[in-house]
């Protein structure tokens, strides 16, 4: 029952709890899919997380999870993440792991190209 009642609570961003866990990840993993990410995986499921509060930042999770597309049907892959989840005024946030890949990094110009 307190499975369900954290999956109520992540669904419509409450913080019932102070410390992520599944239903919270997997929940900020699908916000991730609502805002236009490539790599999400929509049969990915997160099955457990275990999470340490960072005092410099972000929750970081052990999560293990699989994707229900895995054509191993009842023979699934079971891959491992860690990712960092941030409490937000919308509720929880991904900051890394799962869905997110790296930034983009700037594009440099070699010095003197800019002058040819």
């Amino acid at each position: 029952m307190w499975q369900a009642v954290g999956w109520i609570c992540s669904l419509v961003g409450f913080a019932c709890s102070s410390v992520p866990n599944v239903a919270v990840i997997q929940t900020a993993y699908e916000r991730e899919a609502a805002a236009g990410s490539k790599l999400h995986d929509k049969e990915l499921q997160v099955l457990t997380a275990k999470c340490h509060d960072n005092s410099d930042g972000p929750f970081l999770c052990e999560v293990t999870f699989i994707s229900n597309k895995d054509p191993n049907k009842g023979d699934e892959r079971l891959y491992f993440d860690i990712v960092a989840v941030a409490r937000t005024a919308d509720g929880w946030e991904l900051k890394s792991g799962l869905c997110k890949g790296p930034k983009p990094r700037p594009t440099a110009t070699p010095s003197g190209a800019a002058d040819r």
